[in-house]
């Protein structure tokens, strides 16, 4: 059975010579596999371009209480940053109007472009304060794997 080709959204299985405990426990969830050299670059600091919602989802008010407000980001502040199905710590290193510095604590193979959902810890919990789009970064040189 051999795939001709595979659609977004499209479900897949992929038999690989890894060693099979580098799988377990959904480590792989996230990853992009493909073919050397097709893959976008992997960056480890992004210039997001973000929109922040007014009011936080999914907090809960007393009575009278207001709906909590989003804050602007702040330098140095943690989030974490969901591009495609891979959710990644990222610091904030610097702001400007609506463009954010964000180093990020593992390396991410995405492209410029790409949309993410900005998140922040409230009460414990993650909780989305926005989105943005990838407008330039830091790349990592990763050097072609002998086959």
């Amino acid at each position: 059975n051999e795939l001709q080709f595979a659609v977004p959204g499209g479900l897949i299985g992929v038999g690989t010579t890894m060693d099979p405990t580098l799988t377990r426990a959904d480590r792989l969830v996230g990853q992009v596999l493909g073919e050397v050299g097709s893959l976008p670059d992997v960056f480890v600091e992004l210039e997001v371009n973000f929109f922040l919602l007014r009011r936080l989802l999914g907090v809960r008010t007393k009575g009278t209480e207001k709906q909590g407000k989003v804050s602007k980001l702040t330098k140095g502040e943690i989030l974490m940053l969901n591009i495609g199905s891979m959710s990644s710590g990222a610091r904030v290193v610097a702001v400007r109007n609506d463009l954010a510095k964000l180093q990020l604590t593992a390396p991410v193979c995405t492209s410029k472009g790409e949309k993410v959902a900005l998140s922040r810890r409230v009460e414990k919990h993650w909780r989305l304060i926005g989105w943005g789009q990838i407008q330039a970064g830091v790349t990592l040189d990763v050097p072609p794997s002998p086959i």
